[in-house]
């Protein structure tokens, strides 16, 4: 992975001990600037086994993959940031294509499970569905022109991160970075990706409980984006 940037991985990770050791050690090879999990107060030894192996690992503020991911990104010294899941399932291929477009000049650019060349080995019916929905709701609501919006598999310029006072404190944050993204006028890309099967441990996704979370936050950001 070369690039004039700076890329720091930050991984938000919660009781993911039995997948992260070969996640860290597949990105070990990229050569990306530095690799950061974000614990979410961890119960299986996670913190102790990223220590040991050698990475840099916080606790991240409050719960919820959103904190997570928001004190990853505050904590993270890149000046462009990713955030991996800690199952496995991103390919880290796709980040060789996305910094090559950040060296471009795009300021965020976003993967896809569903554009041409693409698929995901860990989809399921439900899950499709309700992705589909919310693409479209966040395509009409925000003007969003992307195709997953729920697959958060980005690479961000951290000041452009920074900018958007991100505030969702679960999954609803994969709609709110690139609705403000795309209301702020920024410039971004969408490439294909493919998702692969989680190594090992539990999903934190509740299909209908956040699907309802999703929805309520979606409202909640559209009014405070249009006052």
């Amino acid at each position: 992975m070369n690039s004039k940037h700076r890329v720091s991985i930050v991984i938000p990770a919660r009781n993911e001990i039995e997948s992260l050791p070969a996640v860290l050690e597949e990105l070990s090879g990229l050569a990306a600037h530095e690799i950061l999990v974000s614990d979410g107060h961890s119960g299986d030894g996670t913190p102790d086994m990223v220590r040991k192996l050698g990475h840099k690992v916080i606790t991240q503020r409050g719960r919820g993959y959103g904190m997570g991911v928001i004190s990853g990104i505050e904590a993270a010294t890149g000046d462009v940031v990713t955030c991996v899941d800690a199952d496995g399932s991103y390919d880290p291929e796709a980040l060789s294509r996305m910094t090559a477009l950040i060296d471009e000049g795009y300021d965020a650019v976003f993967c896809s499970r569903y554009l041409p060349e693409s698929g995901s080995d860990d989809d399921t019916l439900i899950r499709s569905l309700g992705n589909w929905l919310f693409t479209r709701l966040a395509r009409r609501m925000y003007g969003v022109q992307l195709t997953d919006i729920l697959f958060f598999y980005a690479l961000i310029r951290k000041d452009v991160l920074l900018s958007l006072d991100l505030e969702c404190q679960d999954f609803s944050l994969c709609v709110e970075v690139p609705a403000k993204i795309h209301m702020k006028g920024y410039k971004y890309a969408e490439i294909p990706s493919f998702e692969r099967p989680r190594l090992g441990g539990v999903s934190k996704v509740n299909a209908f409980t956040d699907g309802v979370r999703i929805l309520t936050a979606m409202i909640r950001l559209k009014r405070k984006l249009t006052r």
